[in-house]
């Protein structure tokens, strides 16, 4: 087919050519800023990351120095709390980190420091694993990795055009283009709770698919349950007379992944056996596991000087 033949067919097909070349330059438009983001967000993540192990590493350098003193100086005492506060500036701190420098700074104990280097050391190679595995995903990803780099660039304009065709239908199924037999009621309420459910699986499964956050514990759970829910759209296929309950259902396993994001609470003790002095807790007798009383060595010198003299 010649450029003149294109040209004629572009002239007999207006409205096509017109909306032909809106959905490339949107198409464009979206995936050119999905890439620019990813990279701005991937940028961001290694920034915090750095930012993190540079306070990290400043603070197991004095702390390493004043774990083996039973006694720290002045000046020790308030380089390490200086490294320490500094610590609570790390945009990726832990709640374990952050309990443990707010209780060394309340008693200022060197007993908690050994925990403490321990803690920051656990912490910084847990950081080192990630800025790894975020580098070379970004410089050197593996094959398969790199494809699905490409066409997940393209899933906005996917969903964007999911969800164009979505209210187009909507619209022609209230204009009536689209016939309806039956109860009029309960064939609005059917048409808008599929429409519903529609619009509720993208909104779940375009996070689930794109990704980019930072991984934690629950994330992949959290990724399939929403992927999990989203395809639960399929059961549309058995008929409009069920969208109603797909919906109900769907909205229900929602609320029920809020069960995977609660976190527990942290123990306010550093280690077990720890107390406020740094002196181990008393051990029960054996007599006091099966409930009897023990005696202490005091009491058992008490009892047996009179029978002495």
């Amino acid at each position: 087919m010649s450029l003149s033949e294109w040209l004629i067919w572009m002239q007999q097909h207006i409205f096509v050519s017109l909306y032909a070349f809106l959905a490339l330059v949107l198409f464009l438009s979206l995936y050119g800023a999905t890439e620019w983001r990813s990279a701005r967000k991937t940028s961001s993540r290694l920034s915090r990351l750095d930012s993190s192990l540079q306070l990290y590493a400043a603070a197991e350098s004095s702390l390493i120095q004043a774990a083996g003193r039973p006694e720290l100086s002045q000046e020790e005492e308030l380089l390490v709390l200086e490294r320490l506060l500094a610590c609570r500036a790390a945009p990726y701190i832990t709640a374990d980190v952050l309990g443990q420098i707010s209780a060394y700074t309340g008693d200022r104990d060197t007993a908690r420091l050994p925990m403490l280097v321990k803690t920051l050391e656990r912490e910084s190679d847990r950081l080192c694993v990630e800025r790894d595995k975020l580098l070379r995903q970004s410089e050197s990803p593996g094959w398969g990795y790199s494809l699905w780099k490409q066409l997940r660039l393209a899933l906005p304009f996917l969903f964007a055009a999911a969800l164009l065709s979505l209210i187009d239908w909507l619209l022609r199924m209230i204009g009536g283009e689209i016939p309806i037999s039956g109860n009029r009621y309960e064939d609005y309420l059917n048409i808008w709770a599929r429409f519903a459910s529609a619009v509720f699986s993208l909104l779940l499964l375009y996070p689930a698919l794109m990704g980019g956050n930072r991984p934690n514990a629950g994330a992949l759970l959290l990724r399939i349950w929403s992927v999990f829910i989203s395809g639960l759209y399929l059961l549309h296929l058995l008929g409009p007379v069920f969208a109603p309950y797909i919906l109900t259902i769907q909205i229900l396993l929602f609320l029920a992944g809020f069960r995977f994001t609660g976190s527990k609470p942290r123990k306010s003790r550093p280690f077990v056996g720890y107390t406020a002095k740094g002196e181990p807790e008393p051990i029960e007798t054996p007599e006091e596991w099966h409930g009897t009383p023990g005696k202490t060595s005091s009491q058992a010198q008490s009892q047996n000087s009179p029978e002495e003299n």
